[in-house]
């Protein structure tokens, strides 16, 4: 274990391992709900279920780049966690991706809100693991291909948020505090899981259509089949499985 690892272990009273993968997580996020945070990552690695995760490289670039996830119990717990620990934390030299306890949304909640750890350990792996292997498919540049298609579904290159987006565009992120990396990010996550029909739950659709139109696989294919094409495309090893969070 590095040193980086060594301290956030001390800091964080829950710590997993999915292929070398961390997973932290605080006393107050409940176990259920850490544990499925887990299998979420596993099921994104090891998308066939073979018990071996699909991609070395995707793996190794992970574990390269000390890419980890870290659960909170609320942002409330985030923010005095990081007032109290945040020198320790830079010494670690880890990269991160926060998950809330409330986000993660369990089966035995028979609830109609959105398991957000689908979206975020996602872009833990998008972010150090497919941009990093992969530049010329996945690269957060406008020169990549998933560039191309972005430029595509926002109907023009816009290198910062624009005030309105073309009528054409069906991807219209107006988070202004969202660089051109981050729309990247939230783009392949978009595309990746409404792909896998994990975007056309109940009301889902009005939750999200300000900032995204095309949440199933069949819009895609009708109104983007370059990114259709670009999602089926088998050797670029996305999951071709929704996580469920069970194994």
């Amino acid at each position: 274990m590095t040193k980086g690892f060594t301290i956030a272990k001390r800091l964080f009273a829950k710590s997993k391992r999915v292929f070398g993968v961390r997973i932290f997580a605080t006393e107050n996020v409940e176990q259920e709900r850490f544990l499925h945070a887990t299998n979420i990552m596993r099921e994104y690695l090891d998308n066939d279920g073979d018990g071996r995760a699909d991609s070395k490289k995707l793996v190794r670039s992970l574990k390269k780049e000390k890419a980890c996830m870290t659960l909170f119990e609320d942002e409330s717990e985030l923010d005095s966690f990081l007032d109290k620990h945040e020198r320790q934390l830079e010494k670690t030299g880890l990269n991160f991706q926060d998950l809330y306890n409330d986000e993660i949304v369990l089966l035995s909640d028979i609830s109609t809100r959105f398991d957000a750890s689908l979206e975020e350990i996602f872009h833990l792996i998008s972010d150090y693991g497919y941009s990093q292997i992969n530049p010329k498919a996945f690269g957060y540049t406008k020169d990549s291909i998933i560039g191309g298609l972005m430029t595509d579904a926002r109907g023009g290159h816009f290198a910062k948020t624009p005030k309105k987006y073309p009528k054409s565009a069906y991807y219209t992120y107006a988070d202004k505090s969202c660089d051109y990396e981050c729309q990247h990010a939230e783009f392949i996550y978009w595309g990746v899981t409404s792909f896998l029909e994990g975007q056309n739950g109940p009301g889902r659709f009005e939750e999200i259509k300000q900032e995204w139109q095309l949440n199933t696989s069949e819009k895609i294919k009708a109104s983007a089949p370059d990114l259709y094409d670009f999602l089926s495309d088998a050797a670029l090893d996305l999951p071709a499985i929704l996580p469920d969070g069970i194994i």
